[in-house]
């Protein structure tokens, strides 16, 4: 984590990693019990330079409290995005919270993917806490970081959170240990197929963040992941799961209430040259969201959205082709073919995981093998049934 001093602060990494907050910061309530979420009393605070600084993304729930001795401190609060909250304590379990969120269709439909991942995998959902293996906990960051790569390209989008991988894996580990964060994944034949990481602070469960194989997009497993959850949330005695700012158009669905998100600037430098930039930084920023705000009304946000999403759906066109292939044909030529081994061939794993959702068929027993020689074409046998697939 470092001693080098900041004068940006990531509100939930100080609440929920570090522990503690600049000097200025008294305590931190949540508004909605008036319990604390921190005390200066019990914390050794967080060293900052020239006594100014920003917190970004504090919730619109908490209530900072600053140290009332300090005459000449000074803060603005900025609204940028909004927060989503679930209210888990409302629920008496998943199914129960599903009931209240989505229609029968939806939840039928969710209940159906959910059977049918099972049907086609041996699937296991885990959640990690306390003692965790060093060197399992390493692999599975590395299954993590290329899940982000590979779902962060399909949908053409930059990946903000990347880059900051490394810190919450650095972050995480003792949390982990010490009961305040989970690692929850979904496993299909041994292999990990969704991570989702979560932290804690008393009963408060925070999303982090998740990713999921994009070869699985025909089981829902995002869905699915977001399902089983607040399932354990709820099971765990949790009351709220926030799940940030972002994706308003995934999180509203599943949130009971939202907060605003706020840029918190704090000021307490004498220094009439670090006022002076506190001031231009601030008018800077203010500024910024001003026009950020002017644009979503206008629209603009649900254009670019629009955008994406037909960039998303041309990207999502299927790359291969699979067509019937007679029994008596298949019967004279299949086996005569080297069979595949899709483990190598990692191309070939999307569209037989579509055709094991279509036939409710075991992945692990069907039989893929290399027509003639040609790298791009291939027979299937599934359940009795022949095909060939072309890659395009």
């Amino acid at each position: 984590m470092g001693n080098k001093p900041s004068n940006k602060i990531i509100f939930l990494r100080s609440l929920l990693a570090e522990e503690k907050f600049p000097d200025a910061i008294e305590q931190v309530l949540d508004s909605r019990n008036g319990l604390p979420l921190y005390e200066k009393t019990s914390a050794k605070p967080l060293f900052i330079e020239n006594k100014s600084f920003v917190l970004q993304d504090v919730p619109g729930y908490v209530n900072l409290i600053l140290a009332q001795h300090q005459r000449k401190l000074s803060t603005h609060t900025i609204t940028t995005q909004r927060t989503y909250v679930i209210e888990l304590n409302r629920y008496s379990d998943g199914n129960q919270y599903m009931e209240q969120h989505f229609g029968s269709k939806t939840r039928s439909a969710l209940r159906r993917y959910k059977k049918r991942l099972e049907e086609c995998f041996d699937i296991r959902y885990e959640a990690y806490q306390g003692n965790i293996d060093k060197k399992w906990y390493n692999e599975i960051f590395e299954q993590l970081r290329t899940l982000m790569t590979r779902r962060f390209k399909e949908k053409n989008e930059e990946n903000y959170e990347l880059p900051h991988l490394d810190q919450i894996k650095a972050d995480l580990y003792p949390m982990l240990l010490q009961n305040r964060a989970t690692l929850f994944v979904i496993y299909a034949n041994g292999e990990p197929v969704s991570i989702r990481i979560n932290m804690m602070k008393d009963k408060l469960a925070f999303y982090i963040l998740s990713a999921y194989d994009p070869d699985y997009d025909v089981f829902r497993l995002g869905k699915l992941d977001m399902w089983k959850n607040i399932s354990w949330f709820i099971n765990q005695g949790y009351t709220t799961y926030d799940l940030l700012k972002g994706y308003a158009y995934i999180k509203e669905k599943w949130a009971d209430r939202t907060y605003a998100n706020n840029l918190v600037f704090v000021n307490e430098a004498s220094n009439l040259w670090n006022r002076l930039k506190f001031f231009v930084t601030l008018t800077s920023v203010r500024f910024r969201h001003t026009m950020v705000k002017k644009l979503k009304y206008i629209g603009l946000d649900k254009i670019i959205l629009r955008i994406k999403r037909r960039k998303i759906n041309h990207l999502d066109k299927a790359n291969y082709v699979v067509l019937p292939l007679k029994e008596t044909e298949a019967i004279k030529t299949i086996h005569k073919n080297a069979q595949i081994n899709l483990k190598e061939n990692k191309s070939l794993i999307a569209p037989i995981i579509e055709l094991a959702y279509k036939h409710r068929s075991r992945f692990d027993q069907i039989q893929v093998f290399l027509k003639n020689g040609n790298s791009k074409e291939y027979y299937i046998h599934i359940k009795g049934r022949y095909y060939v697939l072309t890659l395009c």
